[in-house]
């Protein structure tokens, strides 16, 4: 059986959003999928819908006293907020199908949901004013990469983006393989920002019939009684109006849901009855007056006279509804222009006919996306110039036969393909061949990767690594074979690039991590030339150019053995090279090694220490979390575009060997002494595991597992943010440290324990 997860608005205390949320879950049931509610439940939507609102406080004994006094006003005179709280909660967690509780994106990556499709949607959920930020988790930044990616009549709740997160639309876009919203207005919007058909959908409440909805049905003491229902959403004075027209006109008193009296004639008022009351209250009135998309649609399920006035920040849904089924004179914007009530009669006959054909195209999209395989896309940066569709791997250059395409740099300091069009031949093999959305796990991959925490037993090789030591037993065992290795080193300009070696020295160059994207060169070429002379070579690096290299060799070789580094991301070269210029001037010398991770004073990530070294040998230390280079690629201020857009994150078999630090680890394995740095190893592939087996006996090993061990490592790209724009736009205006510094909230970080003091005085000589 199929599932199926919907994240959308289900945990806020309003009709409309638990209306719709059930149709969607309850929709899909019927169509034989396992549905589940993702209940996510940031604070910027609960924040809105709590009982007690206490103003914050710095003091404990204040902020008890305000608890204390709020609770006791609440119960008192506001005993209806307490109703209505517990009336959601009770839906939500009882009559939605919910998952466990959420409060951050992280959490929900975390929990490796096993879901063959998910839906975002409907509801409000990309309008940035409600979630108070962009979120991506609404554009599903999680889940399983093989899991299809529907939006279902998501909406913007405006007619226009907010300008600062174009890009952030424009790229977290990228994760569905189907884009349906709920406006028509918002198809010209969204189709500027994706090469995916974008087309519009009903309502998920509208996918459903009336006896869907008489399931939920509670009676009301209000049944067998006479009542125009008039519902608000807040307090719409021209609500207020219209209702108290037609009660003078028809003599037939209000219901209504605000919280005290209101009509003249009035039977009675309510503040957060159930659902499946509001429903009955429904069925049962004369007439139906709201400003309420939803309570509209079930006024129109149920058959009842109605006029809705449009909300006045988002009229556009109610509009689109209206019209689509020959409604529209029933949308009254004011009470001065309404017409005679006899001429708002209802011909349901007409509706429902207009209805169903409505519902046809929204089903049969549906059907489409449920049951149908994953699309592949279509697209890449030749034929989009889309930033993020390019990883800047080479690729492109190095396989062109006449040599067309070169590889230029941008304002930010990253490289894009450039073809020059007198030479190229159009063999599109530049396009065929871009690992973008194009990429293949190697065939001998094991059904489930083995994960372990290692440390090298050699402390000496402990000490110069970067964590636990795997890359040195890797080379040297290649060394010692007579193979070659690949890796990245810093050239003379202290610029990162691949290179090949033979030799221990060279490898002890491809020590470090190095957090700046290196330049590939003629690396491919050189790697094949070896392979063809039967010479073992272990090629180490990024997932991407792992990737790249298949694609380039274009056949399995025996003789080679992947090893991919897990990546955050790669910063912007540009922006490194003027960090190191910044260096030299300020210390009057040539940046002759830059060690991101040294760990003469530990390895975890308050301890790790920037170490720089200039050419006459002296020495600059600085803490690696209040280094302003290290701390905005942490931040993911500067990295490529395409690594916000990565598909070699996770659980992925590109490679035979996966290496990273095992951050976590205190969470998950307390007794390790891990204070000189732990490696996580994934072993992905047959031969993989046989290179382990052989150098396995260097290590001290802790057999883990996946979810473990990617608690804290990257199983997601990185996420956007404004901040990452403001850097790049500022980098070229100002000196590159202060750019920097500008988003560095550590940059004055103090060490407040003395011990650590002293150690740290030790360490650090003099600060970057």
């Amino acid at each position: 059986m199929l599932k199926a997860g919907i994240i959308t608005f289900a945990s806020a205390h309003n009709y409309g959003a638990i209306l719709q949320a059930y149709a969607m879950q309850t929709y899909l049931e019927k169509q034989g999928i396992e549905t589940h509610i993702i209940n996510y439940r940031p604070k910027q939507i609960d924040n809105v819908y709590k009982i007690y609102k206490i103003k914050r406080t710095k003091f404990l004994p204040v902020k008890v006293i305000r608890k204390v006094k709020k609770i006791a006003v609440t119960n008192l005179k506001y005993k209806w907020k307490i109703e209505k709280y517990n009336n959601f909660e009770d839906f939500i967690n009882n009559t939605l199908n919910t998952t466990e509780e959420y409060k951050t994106l992280k959490q929900i990556q975390n929990a490796y949901l096993d879901y063959d499709i998910l839906i975002a949607g409907s509801d409000q959920i990309w309008n940035t004013d409600l979630t108070k930020s962009f979120q991506p988790a609404y554009f599903l930044q999680f889940g399983k990469k093989e899991a299809i990616r529907i939006s279902y009549a998501a909406s913007l709740g405006r007619d226009e983006l907010d300008e600062k997160y174009v890009l952030f639309y424009r790229r977290y876009l990228k994760n569905f393989d189907y884009i349906t919203v709920r406006e028509k207005s918002m198809i010209p919007i969204i189709q500027d920002l994706t090469e995916k058909e974008v087309i519009q959908v009903v309502d998920p409440t509208l996918l459903l019939e009336k006896k869907d909805y008489d399931k939920l049905k509670i009676d009301s003491k209000y049944k067998g009684q006479k009542y125009i229902y008039a519902h608000f959403i807040g307090k719409e004075e021209k609500v207020v109006e219209m209702a108290d027209y037609v009660s003078k006109i028809k003599g037939i008193p209000v219901l209504h849901n605000l919280a005290n009296p209101t009509f003249e004639n009035e039977l009675d008022y309510h503040y957060g009855e159930k659902i499946g009351q509001i429903i009955d209250m429904v069925q049962n009135a004369q007439m139906i007056i709201s400003n309420s998309f939803h309570l509209t649609i079930l006024a129109i399920m149920y058959g009842k006279q109605f006029i809705t006035i449009p909300h006045k920040k988002r009229p556009e849904r109610m509009k689109n509804l209206l019209e689509s089924l020959g409604l529209e004179d029933h949308l009254i914007e004011d009470v001065r222009i309404m017409p005679d009530l006899k001429d708002l009669k209802i011909d349901y006959k007409k509706v429902k006919e207009k209805l169903i054909k409505d519902k046809e195209k929204s089903v049969k999209f549906l059907e489409k996306a449920l049951f149908s395989k994953k699309p592949k896309c279509k697209t890449n940066y030749f034929t989009s110039k889309d930033e993020f569709e390019c990883y800047g791997c080479e690729l492109c250059a190095d396989i062109c036969p006449v040599q067309a395409i070169t590889m230029e740099e941008d304002v930010e300091g990253f490289v894009y393909p450039k073809i020059d069009e007198k030479k190229c031949i159009h063999c599109d093999l530049c396009k065929k061949s871009c690992i973008y959305k194009n990429n293949t796990e190697k065939k001998d991959k094991l059904e489930k990767s083995e994960v372990y925490a290692i440390i090298n037993k050699d402390k000496n090789v402990l000490e110069k690594s970067s964590s636990g030591g795997v890359f040195t037993a890797l080379y040297e065992k290649f060394i010692k074979e007579g193979g070659y290795v690949v890796g990245v080193k810093y050239n003379e300009k202290m610029e990162p690039v691949y290179d090949i070696t033979n030799t221990t020295e060279g490898c002890e160059k491809f020590r470090g991590s190095k957090y700046v994207r290196a330049s590939v060169n003629d690396i491919r070429k050189k790697v094949k030339e070896k392979l063809e002379q039967g010479k073992k070579v272990l090629f180490s690096g990024n997932p991407c150019q792992i990737v790249a290299l298949r694609k380039y060799l274009n056949k399995d070789y025996k003789n080679l053995y992947l090893a991919e580094i897990v990546c955050h991301g790669v910063p912007s070269p540009k922006i490194f090279r003027r960090y190191i210029e910044y260096i030299e001037e300020k210390y009057n010398g040539k940046v002759v090694n830059f060690e991101f991770r040294n760990k003469k004073v530990g390895w975890e990530i308050s301890k790790i220490t920037i170490k720089v070294t200039l050419d006459d040998g002296r020495e600059l230390f600085e803490p690696a979390r209040s280094n302003n280079f290290n701390r905005a690629f942490l931040n993911n201020y500067i990295c490529r575009p395409g690594c916000y857009n990565c598909e070699f994150t996770g659980d992925t078999k590109n490679s035979d060997l996966s290496m990273a630090d095992y951050w976590g680890i205190k969470d998950v394995m307390p007794k390790l002494n891990r204070d000189k740095g732990i490696s996580l190893l994934k072993i992905n592939t047959a031969k993989g595991k046989e290179l382990f087996e052989d150098v396995k006996d260097k290590f001290n090993c802790y057999e883990s597992n996946y979810e473990d061990a990617y608690k804290a490592n990257h199983k997601h790209p990185m996420n956007i943010t404004l901040k990452r724009y403001k850097v790049m736009e500022e980098q070229d205006y100002m000196d590159v440290d202060q750019a920097l510094m500008k988003f560095n909230q550590f940059k004055n970080i103090k060490v407040k324990n003395t011990k650590k003091r002293r150690r740290n005085k030790k360490a650090m000589k003099k600060s970057i």
